[in-house]
């Protein structure tokens, strides 16, 4: 009523966007580079490759309203974009499994953010304790909502591929996109 905007937590995730440019032949070799759009990358998730970008994207829990969005080529990983997605300003960071390190947790609780990160295993952990896995499954159901986002984006937006044929051009549709 006062106009104060209360921030619960922020939640964090990354979709992938085709490119515009038809993916590189497989005779080009591993790692091959479209000639029409130098910044869309390789990325390979369970199982399948894709060629294109990544939209990271961090939303309000309360509001629902996307606070900050990078786009970056599709091989980078979703945990190096995820630290420019941390406003600082929030009580809580919601995060699934991919985002998780060691040194980001130790900020946060230095920064006073209560850590919403998911745990996963490990090669020395090959289950994760039982504490953990209820942890996890009570974060799962308030990250989810970011999931949403998602599909509304690709569903109602048609944020399937990106529309231009570099990274600046098609960070700049993804921020009016969020707006």
């Amino acid at each position: 009523q006062r106009g104060l905007l209360l921030k619960q937590g922020t939640m964090i995730d990354a979709t992938l966007v085709a490119a515009q440019a038809a993916p590189p032949s497989m005779s080009a070799g591993a790692g091959a580079k479209s000639t029409v759009d130098d910044d869309a990358d390789w990325t390979r998730t369970n199982g399948r490759s894709h060629f294109g970008y990544k939209a990271h994207v961090a939303m309000d829990q309360g509001s629902g309203l996307i606070r900050r969005a990078t786009l970056t080529p599709a091989s980078v990983s979703e945990s190096e974009a995820a630290d420019a997605l941390i406003g600082g300003d929030e009580a809580a960071v919601y995060a699934d499994r991919a985002y998780e390190q060691k040194e980001r947790r130790r900020r946060l609780k230095a920064m006073g953010i209560k850590d919403r990160i998911m745990h996963r295993r490990n090669k020395h952990q090959r289950h994760l304790p039982r504490w953990q896995q209820r942890r996890n499954a009570l974060i799962a159901p308030v990250r989810a909502t970011i999931e949403h986002l998602f599909g509304i984006m690709k569903r109602s937006y048609d944020y399937r591929c990106v529309r231009y044929f570099s990274l600046e051009r098609n960070a700049l549709q993804l921020e009016l996109l969020c707006i």
